[in-house]
């Protein structure tokens, strides 16, 4: 008998189809991940924004809502739209953008106007 040390072709043929077989799954997971990610980031940036830009309606009790429904603003690289409107004694301000997945998000916050 001969004394073999090393390894064969089906050896190294398996190897390679086991670990190509791996990476073809992991890739698209991170980058799933990386998207994923990404678009938590914008949200949590989002609401921090939003909730910046609804505390001045609510700590000045006779402060006008904005005359326009809609006002404009670049976050993050990205085009957002705020929305202000009354409704009974809260104040709703919602915010509106397109995500990096190209899909349009909205988050909105309610507050209660501090009394006069």
């Amino acid at each position: 008998m001969r004394d073999n040390k090393g390894f064969t072709l089906i050896e190294v043929l398996i190897t390679v189809s086991i670990l190509l077989g791996v990476v073809i799954t992991v890739i698209p997971l991170l980058q799933l991940l990386i998207l994923e990610g990404e678009t938590l980031t914008d949200r949590r940036y989002m609401n921090q924004e939003l909730f910046d830009e609804l505390q001045p309606f609510l700590w000045s009790p006779g402060r006008p809502l904005p005359q326009s429904q809609h006002t404009t603003f670049q976050a993050n690289g990205m085009k957002a739209v705020y929305h202000f409107t009354q409704e009974r004694e809260l104040i709703k301000g919602c915010v509106e953008w397109t995500n990096v997945k190209e899909k349009r998000e909205t988050i909105c916050l309610y507050g209660v106007p501090r009394k006069k």
